[in-house]
C-alpha cells in the first residue's frame, strides 16, 4: 500500500493513544447465542453503524466532507463501537488496480474530488482496495471494530428484486467470482484484528433464491473459504428475502459453525407487507405483528440448545422527516432489541453520497450525520438508542434478573427522582425494578417501595404497602403497564413529549381489540427489560 502521509500517520497514532481503550481483546468467537472475547470469554456487544463504500466511486462515503479522523471520532463520540463497512465484489476482483482519482475522474465527480483533495488527499493515489484498507486502519486506530460486508457484486446501489445481483447465478452474481472476492478480503486483513467479521452477502433475494442451495451449499462453501484464509474472523450468513427469513433452520441444523465463528444476520424496517399498518390501523396490533414476525422468522435462532448469535445488521428510520410510521416502528423495534439484548447495526452513518442513482451529493435522510458530516442530524434519535448501546445481559453473570423500565419513544428509563416521585431520565446508572413478569407488585429494588396508581392524570406514588397494588402488561403489544383504579378500570403509565420526566397514569390508549382505533399509544409504551448487570 502507498504510505500514508506523515501528518495523517501522526493523527492516527494520537487517535490510537486517545481512543483505543476497549475493555476486550480480539478476535471474537461465538458462545451459544453470544459473541465473546476469544481469550477471556467475556461478552462483547456490537452496536454498529453501516458505512457504505460499495457504490461507485468505491470509496467510503463522506471523505469529501470531513477528514477521516474526524468522522471516526464522531463514531466514537456517539457510542458506536463498530462499523459495518460495505464493499462490492468487483472492488476486489475487477477494480483492484483502479486508483481513487481515476474512479472519480471516470464519473466526472469534480466537486466531490475537490472535497477529497481538501480533506483526505492521501487516498487519491491509492487503489480501490488500498483505500478501503486505509479506512479500516483508521477506524481500528480509534478502537472501532469493523465488519466487512459484501453488499453486492456490482458497485451500484442496493437492493431490489430485479437488480440481477440477488442470488448466485443471477446475471451479475457469479458465485466463483463472489467467493474469490471474499477470499481476497479475508487474506488482505489477516492479522488485522480490528476487522472482526466478514459478511458473506447482504440480502439474498429475487426469484431464484433457494434455501437449501443458499444455506447448505453456497454459505458453507463461502464460509469455508473465508475461514481457511483468515481463521480469526467471524463469518456472517444472511437470511433470505432481504435478510428477513431464517426459517430454514426451524427444521435444519448448521452443517458447521466453523470453530464457533459463524453467526446469522437479519434486517427490518417500517415497510414490508401490505399497506402501512403503523398509520392505517391499530398501532398496538402493528407492533405485535412486527415482533411476532421478527421472533418467528429471525429471533428464534437465539433460543434453545443450538442457539446462534443474531447480528441485526440493518434497521433504521428517516431521521430528517420523522414520518409517523418510522417513529412508531422504532419505538416498537427498540423494545424487542432491548429484550433480546441484540448485537445490531444501524442504517446508516453517512450524511450524503458522492453519487447515488445518478444523483450527486444526495442526502441520506436515514444518516446519523448531517449532509456535511459535521454534526448529528437528529440528537433525539441518538438518545432513543441509548439503552440499546448498553450491555444488559451477561452470560457469565451470577446476579439475579431484575428489570429496567424503558420508555422507547423517548429512550428514557424510569427511576425515583430527587422529590421521591418516579421520573423518566437517563438510562445510565439504571434503576432496577422487581416484578413477576405477568401481574403483580412493581417494586423499586432494595427499597420495599412499590408503585401505585392513585388517579387519572396524577403521578403514581411509591408506597410501602405492596399488597394493595398490581401492574401487568396489557394490549396486543404488551407494552402498556397498567394498574386498576378503585373502580376496577385500568390506568396506564403515560409520558408525553417533550419528555420532561413527569410520569402520570391516564386512561389507556387503544388497548382493546378495536382495529379502528388509530390513536398513537406510544406515549404509554413502557417495557420491563430484563438485566443481570449490577448497577
Amino acid at each position: 500500500m502507498k504510505m500514508l502521509g506523515k501528518n495523517f500517520q501522526a493523527i492516527l497514532l494520537f487517535s490510537f493513544i486517545l481512543y483505543a481503550v476497549p475493555c476486550y481483546s480480539l478476535p471474537l468467537k461465538t458462545q451459544g447465542r453470544w459473541l465473546v472475547d476469544e481469550r477471556t470469554g467475556e461478552r462483547v456487544k456490537l452496536h454498529c453503524a453501516n458505512w457504505p463504500a460499495h457504490v461507485f466511486p468505491m470509496l467510503a462515503e463522506g471523505l469529501d466532507k470531513q477528514p477521516l479522523p474526524f468522522i471516526a471520532s464522531e463514531i466514537v463520540k456517539n457510542n458506536y463501537n463498530c462499523i459495518r463497512f460495505t464493499f462490492s465484489t468487483h472492488m476486489f476482483t475487477r477494480y483492484a488496480n483502479l486508483t481513487i482519482e481515476e474512479s472519480f475522474d471516470r464519473l466526472n465527480l469534480k466537486k466531490a474530488k475537490a472535497g477529497v483533495i481538501k480533506h483526505n488527499p492521501f487516498v487519491l493515489e491509492m487503489t480501490v482496495p488500498q483505500a478501503y484498507e486505509a479506512v479500516v486502519d483508521a477506524l481500528g486506530a480509534f478502537g472501532i471494530m469493523i465488519d466487512a460486508d459484501n453488499h453486492i457484486s456490482e458497485p451500484i446501489w442496493c437492493c431490489s428484486n430485479d437488480d440481477e445481483n440477488g442470488f448466485p447465478n443471477d446475471p451479475h452474481f457469479d458465485p466463483e467470482e463472489w467467493i474469490e472476492g471474499l477470499k481476497l478480503v479475508a487474506q488482505r486483513f489477516k492479522g488485522k484484528s480490528q476487522l472482526i467479521s466478514i459478511g458473506l452477502r447482504n440480502e439474498p433475494r429475487g426469484k431464484n433464491q433457494n434455501a437449501t442451495l443458499w444455506f447448505d451449499h453456497y454459505i458453507m462453501e463461502a464460509a469455508a473459504q473465508v475461514h481457511q484464509a483468515n481463521p480469526d474472523v467471524l463469518v456472517i450468513a444472511s437470511g433470505l428475502n432481504f435478510a428477513t427469513d431464517l426459517t430454514y433452520f426451524k427444521n435444519h441444523s448448521l452443517k458447521s459453525n466453523f470453530d464457533n465463528k459463524l453467526i446469522f444476520e437479519g434486517h427490518s424496517y417500517s415497510w414490508g407487507g401490505k399497506g402501512n399498518p403503523w398509520v392505517d390501523g391499530s398501532v398496538n396490533k402493528a407492533c405485535a405483528d412486527k415482533i411476532g414476525s421478527l421472533n418467528n422468522n429471525l429471533g428464534f435462532v437465539t433460543n434453545g440448545e443450538n442457539a446462534v448469535p443474531l447480528f441485526f445488521s440493518e434497521f433504521g428510520i428517516d431521521r430528517k422527516q420523522m414520518p409517523a410510521d418510522d417513529d412508531r416502528f422504532l419505538s416498537c423495534f427498540s423494545t424487542w432489541a432491548a429484550e433480546k439484548d441484540l448485537d445490531w447495526g444501524l442504517w446508516a452513518l453517512q450524511g450524503s453520497y458522492y453519487l447515488r442513482q445518478n444523483v450527486t451529493n444526495m442526502e441520506e435522510y436515514f444518516g446519523v450525520l448531517e449532509i456535511d458530516w459535521d454534526r448529528v442530524k437528529n440528537p433525539k434519535v441518538e438518545r432513543r438508542l441509548g439503552l440499546l448501546k448498553q450491555t444488559l445481559l451477561d452470560p457469565k453473570s451470577t446476579a439475579p434478573l431484575n428489570y429496567i423500565m424503558y420508555h422507547p419513544q423517548s429512550g428514557a428509563c424510569v427511576g425515583e427522582g430527587m422529590d421521591g416521585q418516579i421520573r423518566a431520565g437517563n438510562c445510565k446508572g439504571l434503576t432496577r425494578w422487581t416484578h413477576n413478569g405477568h401481574e403483580g407488585p412493581l417494586e423499586l429494588k432494595r427499597t420495599g417501595l412499590c408503585l401505585k396508581a392513585i388517579g387519572d392524570g396524577l403521578p403514581p406514588i411509591l408506597t410501602p404497602d405492596c399488597s394493595q397494588t398490581t401492574w401487568k402488561p396489557i394490549s396486543a403489544s404488551k407494552l402498556h403497564l397498567a394498574s386498576k383504579d378503585h373502580r376496577g378500570e385500568y390506568l396506564c403509565l403515560h409520558l408525553e413529549p417533550p419528555f420532561a420526566g413527569n410520569i402520570v397514569t391516564k386512561k389507556c390508549i387503544c388497548v382493546g381489540d378495536d382495529p379502528t382505533c388509530k390513536d398513537n399509544p406510544t406515549s404509554q409504551w413502557f417495557k420491563l427489560v430484563e438485566t443481570n448487570i449490577e448497577n
